[in-house]
């Protein structure tokens, strides 16, 4: 009927009205009429990708990076990870990238995603940041979600039983290359951080990692706390930002802010060189 059609009509107006403001504001006019010939597949796959023209541009760019640094070192395989499945449009998205990147790289990639299946649990402390989540929030369709995905394997209970066993069984010849934090609690991020505190073969040497929770976030509270802790943990493991990465992309988008690496300075390959001899000359011009 025309009267419940209106509202969802009005509500996309109004959301694709917030998009191209946001868009405006941030100089992004160009990358919008990209995505649009994207969109269209008139922009290679290749292409698509190395500009960041596709879902989840974060996932694609850490799962690729993270590809071709494993097939520089040899390696035939990775595993990538997602921490808080919730409905399941990141994990269907990180499937998708999986496919076009094994057939990009040759490398084979593993894709894991865990999540209680039940929402948010209660928070534990302040450092939660209650005044923004609640338990039972993002709660998953569980038979909704399995129908949709092809390959991913979905963990499911809590992060603090499912993540040790999890990374004691990681096979070093696929090790982890990227991981998505979105767990919104400070709690739930400390307990995750346990996939870095296990044997370093069971990572590659610098591992991609996203932290959805950041923005406009203080360091005292939540993921950024959490990865603080962490570094005070470890000498050698750190969990950094790579500055001026932003500038490096194209179109210098906003989740170039939100990607960090878990360097393993002990790890055995971590010294390999993996720059191409090209990427290490300066010829005069």
């Amino acid at each position: 009927p025309a009267e419940q059609f209106r509202p969802s009509l009005g509500s996309s107006i109004v959301g694709f009205g917030h998009i191209l403001e946001t868009g405006i504001s941030q100089g992004q006019l160009t990358r919008y009429a990209c995505m649009a010939l994207a969109n269209a597949r008139i922009i290679p796959r290749k292409k698509r990708y190395d500009l960041g023209l596709v879902p989840r541009p974060h996932y694609a760019y850490g799962i690729r990076s993270a590809a071709w640094e494993a097939r520089k070192l040899g390696l035939a395989g990775i595993t990538v990870v997602e921490f808080g499945v919730a409905g399941g449009n990141g994990l269907v998205a990180m499937e998708d990238h999986a496919v076009a990147i094994e057939q990009e790289t040759g490398v084979s990639i593993r894709v894991v995603g865990f999540d209680s299946g039940g929402g948010l649990p209660a928070p534990e402390t302040y450092k939660d940041a209650p005044f923004l989540w609640a338990g039972g929030d993002f709660a998953m369709d569980q038979v909704k979600l399995r129908s949709r995905l092809s390959r991913a394997e979905l963990v499911l209970g809590d992060v603090r039983d499912t993540v040790g066993e999890f990374v004691s069984n990681v096979d070093p010849s696929q090790p982890i290359g990227f991981v998505s934090f979105d767990l919104d609690y400070w709690s739930s991020t400390v307990a995750a951080f346990d996939i870095f505190r296990s044997n370093a073969e069971a990572c590659l040497p610098r591992v991609w990692c996203y932290f959805d929770d950041i923005i406009a976030m203080i360091p005292d509270i939540g993921e950024l706390l959490a990865i603080d802790e962490f570094n005070e943990e470890f000498t050698d493991r750190k969990v950094r930002h790579p500055y001026a990465l932003r500038t490096n992309l194209p179109f210098r988008p906003v989740w170039a802010n939100q990607m960090f690496q878990a360097h393993f300075f002990e790890h055995p390959r971590y010294a390999t060189l993996i720059t191409d001899v090209k990427d290490r000359e300066l010829p005069l011009q």
